[in-house]
């Protein structure tokens, strides 16, 4: 029984002005320009008939609208049944409990609104959808529903199986598990493992042992330490003692200095003391020059004096009276040079007269051996009397000079021979004997050194008891059997250390694996070691056949969709023989006669001539795709109404033709109506 509309009732709203009440044959033809509602009513229609929500394939854009009316139906029940907007069912819900089911898209397939021939709900270069496809030739989507079904996961269709290992991406949900499941696995292993490990072997036993192990031995290494603290401290007393009883170094090196005193003071008085020889043999020069000199006076005495120049004083007297007449003239540089001339003359009468020449001696051999004497005693030749009298004064000089140093060297004498009686005492003292005076040097160096020496031992024993860091106690222990070792000290006390930070760490994590245990098995069980064990055992067990189930099921589902790439390929093979098919090729050729049937290829579909030449759909021109795609939508009508008429819905479907087409279509639609098809057409 065909399906078809017998009555059209729609209220105004939108572009529709007027109320229409239609009642609809065979072929029913609305005529309007644009804007008068004609897409309106075919909307109208669509929300009346059929499921227009989101999940109904349609995929048009309906407006909303608030007028009322109604489309009466025929073929769906014994009698006519009126539809509207809100009531349901509709026709496409009609058939669900069919066991032929309808498409989903049968809207897409009846009606054609505002020339939109498309069989797609996208814009799809072939204008027809796989899914389309699938639905009609290939088990009613048999594959596809498999695949969406949510108990096989896409992402198990990229994955793979290679040597016990499943590899994929994506969202695959047991994949995640599966992982889950082993970081589980492998975390509860862990916990055994560090279980069997720490546990059973007695590792805080162990390091117990060894901390206190090691502690003993310090302590011997400390006793050790405390006998060398009190042994440095009898050393440091001892030699402070032996250095307080030596003479202070300022001391030491003040008797040192003395003593190079005393030496220069007696160099001094040696020096002194020549030359106080040397000035005592020169008395005897003295008392002969003093003979010497009176002998020489009274050989010379005897010999009688010639006058003083009488010429001097003549021409001194002549000078002097020229000067006075220049002066009575007012010449005064004459009178000048006059003077200075008179004065000359009279300076040399003077002299000539106090200066008279020696006389010429009357004894010559008592003059030459005065002469001969003075040349052996002073080593120069004897001149005239003033030789003498000079060698006389220096004598007496000599003589004074004599005095001066017998004074000095009795004091200076007396002085050394006190300094040298308080060195030798002090010296002596310090070394509790007698010292000789060739020991003093000796004996001093001797001192200096001991008090290096000791000061030396003093400062490293304060320096070796201050690295010790330890106080002496004052006990008179016995020597300990582990002597004192700086080094084997450090390297034990690091030793010891580290096992009590392993200790430490150890005991922190047995706590941790406590916890871990209590979180991994709950708190039912007892918190002894024993149940813990046992009880992570059991989880582990749980775990492993977890994830051997995850793992079955994953590779069931890869296996799955192996299958299903495989049924595939069928259904490939069967969309071509669906397009192929007696009905689909029978509408092609009728609303598009230079083509005879449909192909779908890896490139899309195309059509087929007489030739069996291919043409992609994509790539004809409009009106011929608008053709193609009319005789797609008879044809897969006719497959879903299992070949019973029903009614076509068409606004403007012929826009995109030419004129002869359009007429040559007209003309198919009225033998389609002829067939036994309702046609609606809505045009200009």
């Amino acid at each position: 029984m065909s399906i078809r509309i017998e009555r059209v009732q729609v209220k105004p709203g939108g572009p529709l002005e007027q109320s229409i009440d239609w009642s609809c044959g065979d072929l029913t033809l609305a005529y309007g320009p644009n804007e008068t509602g004609k897409s309106y009513v075919v909307e109208f229609l669509v929300k009346c008939l059929f499921r227009t929500g989101a999940r109904s394939g349609s995929g048009w854009n309906l407006r909303d609208m608030g007028g009322g009316g109604g489309v009466t139906v025929s073929g769906l029940e014994d009698q006519p049944v009126k539809m509207s907007i809100s009531k349901r069912p509709k026709i496409d819900e009609t058939w669900d409990a069919d066991p032929r089911g309808l498409p989903q898209d049968l809207c897409r397939l009846l009606v054609v609104s505002q020339g939109n021939t498309r069989l797609s709900t996208s814009e799809t270069a072939d204008g027809i959808e796989t899914d389309m496809l699938r639905e009609f030739f290939s088990g009613e989507h048999l594959i596809e529903s498999i695949r969406n079904n949510r108990a096989l996961p896409k992402s198990a269709a990229s994955a793979s199986l290679e040597s016990g290992t499943i590899s994929g991406s994506g969202q695959w949900s047991d994949k995640g598990e599966r992982e889950r499941i082993l970081a589980e696995i492998g975390s509860t292993q862990d916990l055994v493992d560090r279980f069997n490990d720490q546990v059973s072997h007695g590792a805080i036993a162990a390091l117990s042992a060894s901390r206190d192990q090691l502690a003993e031995q310090l302590e011997q290494l400390q006793a050790g330490r405390q006998y060398r603290a009190n042994q440095l401290d009898s050393q440091l007393t001892s030699s402070t003692d032996q250095l307080e009883a030596l003479p202070s170094t300022e001391t030491i090196e003040s008797v040192s200095a003395d003593l190079r005193s005393l030496r220069r003071a007696r160099a001094t008085v040696e020096t002194k003391q020549e030359r106080q020889h040397e000035l005592a043999g020169q008395r005897d020069d003295l008392e002969w020059t003093v003979s010497a000199l009176d002998h020489y006076d009274r050989i010379i005495s005897a010999r009688p004096e010639s006058s003083p120049s009488r010429g001097l004083a003549i021409a001194s007297a002549a000078v002097a009276a020229v000067a006075v007449v220049a002066g009575l003239f007012a010449q005064r540089l004459a009178l000048g040079l006059l003077a200075v001339v008179a004065g000359g003359l009279a300076a040399a009468h003077l002299w000539r007269t106090r200066n008279p020449p020696a006389p010429e001696p009357d004894d010559p051999v008592e003059l030459e051996r005065i002469a001969t004497e003075f040349q052996r005693r002073f080593h120069q030749p004897l001149g005239d009397r003033a030789s003498l009298e000079q060698k006389i004064e220096a004598l007496k000089k000599l003589g004074r000079e004599a005095e001066v140093l017998g004074e000095q060297l009795g004091v200076e004498t007396a002085e050394i021979r006190h300094e040298t009686d308080r060195i030798r005492r002090l010296l002596s003292g310090w070394k509790n004997e007698d010292v000789s005076e060739d020991e003093w040097d000796s004996h001093i160096e001797s001192l200096r050194r001991e008090r290096q020496q000791l000061d030396q031992r003093v400062r490293e024993t304060r320096s070796e008891l201050d690295r010790l860091g330890l106080s002496p106690d004052g006990k008179d222990a016995p020597s300990p059997e582990t002597p004192w070792d700086p080094d084997h000290f450090q390297h034990l006390t690091e030793q010891h250390r580290q096992a009590v930070a392993d200790l430490d760490d150890e005991i922190h994590d047995q706590s941790q694996l406590l916890e871990e245990a209590h979180r991994s098995v709950g708190d039912t069980v007892d918190p002894d070691w024993e149940s813990l064990l046992a009880a992570l055992e059991h989880v582990l067990a749980d775990r492993r056949r977890d994830y051997r189930n995850v793992t079955a099921r994953m590779i069931a589902q890869v296996a799955v969709h192996r299958v299903l790439d495989d049924v595939a390929d069928e259904e490939a093979r069967m969309i071509q023989d669906g397009l192929e098919g007696a009905v689909i090729r029978e509408s092609i050729r009728l609303m598009c006669p230079r083509y005879v049937a449909l192909r779908f290829t890896e490139d899309g579909l195309v059509v087929v001539d007489d030739d069996d030449d291919e043409f992609p759909v994509k790539d004809l021109s409009t009106g011929a795709r608008e053709q193609v795609f009319l005789g797609s939508r008879l044809g897969f009508a006719r497959l879903a109404l299992d070949g019973h008429p029903a009614f076509l819905v068409l606004d403007d479907a012929f826009q995109h033709s030419d004129w002869s087409r359009r007429e040559w279509l007209v003309q198919q639609v009225v033998t389609l109506v002829e067939a036994g098809w309702q046609v609606l057409y809505f045009t200009m």
